[in-house]
């Protein structure tokens, strides 16, 4: 029960208590010549009946609220009120291959705010983690991901540029284990079935733990009908797209792009409460990785919540000097 029914009933007993106390008090004032104690109980009786009434209302008025609260987006609102929140592309790649459990073990030890990680299926609809719609580039096989099964796909070595690891395609749902309660996790859904991915999420109970880059309106409103409290962060490039998916989402989630990554639009997103997700993962971290500041203080100055980036432990170090991270 709320505080404001709870306060409603407290008035109520309260006031009951003085009336039936006034009335055996005052008796004899309230007695007519003709009335007898009957008369005067049945008075005490049917004050008692309105009583009960009023209390079952306010009870069977009572409204039960689902718990619709989000814990990634509770603690990404939480830390980026005076930071910037860092998330490592692909998760933490620098000595691990990219989307491997191995990355994500080294985000969660270095202390890494997110990770992203892409989601795509296999012919026998196992979901894994890999990027690209073909595992020629990342792995020491060829084909499109979707043509083989998880199986035949452990045949393959995970590569880190041009050096073979002894690391696999991995499971998504070894990876939703290793990051479970010790990083936040952004999911990248390439090729999913989101009903499929849902059932998982919530067989682990990490259905309120984890946000997902969902793209355009159509895959956005197609997980929202799965489930409307989802933590869905859509790709925003205009105005009239920021605007849309702040009046028809729950979830404060927008990722802004070169278009829409504006002083003006950061100063509507500031004023209304909205988690602002931007990447710096060409020009900005190419020039940074040498030591040319420029590009990414302009990012900076104006005050995204979440940076993505190839190079989250560096950037993490820059905004801790400028007293931009916990």
């Amino acid at each position: 029960m709320n505080f404001a029914k709870k306060n409603q009933l407290e008035i109520i007993r309260t006031k009951m208590l003085e009336i039936t106390t006034k009335l055996s008090k005052h008796k004899k004032q309230f007695l007519e010549p003709n009335w007898s104690s009957s008369r005067f109980n049945s008075i005490k009786l049917g004050l008692i009946i309105i009583f009960g009434i009023l209390l079952y209302s306010c009870k069977s008025n009572t409204v039960v609220k689902k718990d619709t609260t989000n814990s990634a987006i509770g603690k990404i609102t939480e830390l980026s009120k005076d930071n910037i929140l860092v998330c490592a592309h692909r998760s933490f790649h620098t000595n691990a291959p990219e989307n491997s459990i191995k990355s994500v073990k080294n985000a969660v030890e270095a202390g890494i705010d997110i990770i992203e990680i892409d989601v795509r299926t296999t012919k026998d609809s196992v979901l894994v983690l890999m990027h690209d719609k073909d595992i020629d580039r990342i792995t020491t096989g060829k084909g499109l991901i979707k043509n083989y099964t998880f199986s035949e796909l452990q045949q393959f070595n995970l590569k880190m540029k041009d050096s073979v690891t002894l690391d696999k395609i991995p499971l998504l749902e070894d990876a939703l284990q290793m990051a479970k309660g010790k990083v936040i996790v952004n999911l990248d859904l390439k090729a999913v079935n989101y009903k499929q991915l849902y059932q998982m999420l919530k067989k682990y109970n990490m259905e309120k733990e984890v946000i997902s880059y969902t793209g355009t309106r159509e895959e956005v409103n197609k997980m929202l009908r799965i489930d409307a409290l989802y933590a869905v962060m859509p790709l925003v490039k205009t105005k009239e797209e920021m605007l849309y998916f702040h009046q028809n989402t729950k979830s404060p989630l927008q990722h802004f792009t070169n278009e829409s990554f504006t002083k003006d639009n950061m100063d509507w997103i500031q004023k209304n409460n909205k988690i602002v997700f931007v990447n710096t993962l060409w020009d900005e971290d190419d020039s940074f990785v040498l030591g040319k500041m420029e590009a990414m203080d302009s990012v900076i100055a104006l005050k995204p919540s979440i940076i993505q980036t190839d190079h989250p432990k560096l950037l993490i170090d820059y905004l801790r000097s400028k007293k931009l991270h916990h």
